[in-house]
């Protein structure tokens, strides 16, 4: 009989574990609190609006991910971004590195749920405890429903969410206590004519901006003036208990300010992303206890990127072995 793992969080980070694990020949359930996989990886939906709000693309550096890579582009779930990138500063612009970055098509949530589509994944579970009971895990969710037993468990949540699902392994969950993650405010909006913002996509490294992109210039989007703007994380604290439905004039004023003015929007929406990006030392590895058959993966592990969250969900299968 297969040994039996689940999989706490239906991000990129725990997709990529399960897929792995499954493969390995390993029973594999993941449970995740969303309506659906894809955790920060995600594309909001408003009648004809569709926007990529919380990761943005993906670089590839590390071979590893190269064959995971070239699967998604046959399989048409992934395509090259070929936007014009820039990098704002205080006092200059210039344009952005060169790097070939890809995105989900037609949104990002497709890369998501195309490592879903052959996994048991169960959304709507909310994983409140777990528990080691006779060389097994068991889990119960915030309905009490308990779930188990398993062999292992993997745990692919932000390090924040991760620290209450670590009693049973101290060393791990100190590890996971030191990382600190910041939040964000994204804004979505469409414009109802076109801007004169001469750039796709920018790094904004100063101000309450870190990033904006014309979503509408990936491919397979629809041809709408279509823009998500990330706020910084100091700004984001600052108005976190803002009204969402006033928050997006306050962000786009300050994007206004910064790069002339904006035609009228047509439709806006703000959303609060509690963990977005890690802040600070990093563990710089997944945390692993195979005595407990336990694995801890998520970008936050290994430094953020979503290039992080998928090798990071290499790393765990393989060391859970």
């Amino acid at each position: 009989m297969a040994d039996r793992v689940a999989v706490v969080g239906a991000g990129l980070s725990g997709l990529v574990a399960a897929r792995n694990l499954q493969t390995a020949g390993r029973d594999v359930v993941v449970f995740d609190k969303g309506r659906r996989p894809g955790g920060r990886a995600n594309t909001r939906k408003h009648d004809d609006h569709r926007f990529d709000h919380g990761a943005q693309f993906f670089t590839v550096r590390d071979e590893r991910v190269r064959p995971l890579l070239n699967e998604w582009l046959d399989a048409g779930v992934v395509a090259p971004w070929n936007g014009r990138l820039i990098r704002a500063s205080s006092s200059e612009v210039e344009p952005a590195k060169e790097a070939a970055r890809y995105v989900g098509v037609p949104g990002m949530v497709d890369l998501a749920l195309a490592l879903a589509s052959e996994l048991d994944v169960r959304t709507g579970v909310r994983i409140e405890t777990l528990l080691r009971k006779d060389r097994a895990w068991w889990a119960t969710d915030t309905d009490g429903e308990n779930h188990g037993p398993y062999d292992q468990m993997v745990i692919a949540v932000p390090a924040p969410q991760a620290v209450p699902l670590l009693e049973a392994a101290p060393d791990l969950r100190s590890k996971a206590e030191s990382v600190t993650m910041a939040p964000c405010w994204a804004v979505m909006v469409d414009f109802d004519t076109p801007t004169d913002l001469d750039f796709d996509g920018a790094f904004v490294t100063a101000g309450p901006i870190s990033w904006m992109a014309r979503n509408s210039s990936k491919p397979g989007r629809p041809r709408t003036e279509a823009w998500v703007v990330h706020a910084a994380p100091e700004w984001t604290r600052q108005y976190w208990n803002v009204d969402r439905s006033e928050l997006p004039a306050l962000l786009l004023q300050e994007v206004a300010n910064r790069f002339g003015r904006l035609p009228p929007v047509g439709f806006t929406r703000a959303h609060r992303w509690g963990y977005a990006l890690t802040e600070g030392s990093t563990p710089g590895e997944v945390l692993t206890d195979p005595e407990l058959g336990l694995g801890v993966c998520g970008d936050w592990c290994v430094g953020g990127r979503v290039e992080g969250a998928i090798v990071s969900g290499i790393d765990v299968a393989q060391r859970l072995g």
